[in-house]
């Protein structure tokens, strides 16, 4: 009876070891990906065509990027790529964009909604701000004030 339980315990082990494995590798994977330069700030933004807020807030956003406060990397979870396409076109995106149709990044990063923001540098997330901001361009602002203090 001690010895199944020895071997259910070292199994277990192995199974835990064998996921925090994996996981590690994904999240290489997907800063690998998001080809982040240390000791940067960026803002990893996720949207969707169909996400009227995003919409609203993706032409502020692509200011911030433009006035070079934070690089905004943008990450569209459209299921059908061309969708996302479309939308990033109309929307005249300046950004990079990358589009998540293995959903790595939704998996990665478990956005509780959209859009959703996630301030990084180091690989490692900084802030978090999910749903809709009025104004998110000062949002965005006052944020990177109070992480650079």
């Amino acid at each position: 009876m001690l010895k199944k339980f020895f071997y259910s315990l070292l199994f277990s082990s192995v199974l835990l070891l064998a996921a925090d494995s994996a996981e590690e590798n994904q999240t290489k994977i997907i800063l690998n990906k998001l080809n982040m330069q240390d000791d940067k700030v960026y803002l990893i933004d996720f949207f969707a065509s169909w996400c009227k807020s995003c919409k609203k807030e993706l032409p502020l956003i692509s200011k911030v990027h433009n006035a070079k406060l934070v690089e905004v990397i943008g990450i569209n979870v459209d299921k059908k790529r061309e969708d996302g396409e479309a939308f990033v076109k109309e929307l005249e995106l300046p950004f990079r964009v990358i589009y998540d149709e293995d959903k790595s990044f939704i998996e990665a990063f478990d956005p509780m909604g959209f859009p959703a923001m996630y301030y990084m540098k180091n690989g490692k997330i900084l802030n978090v701000v999910f749903g809709a901001v009025d104004s998110v361009d000062k949002k965005i602002a006052d944020d990177l004030k109070e992480l650079q203090e």
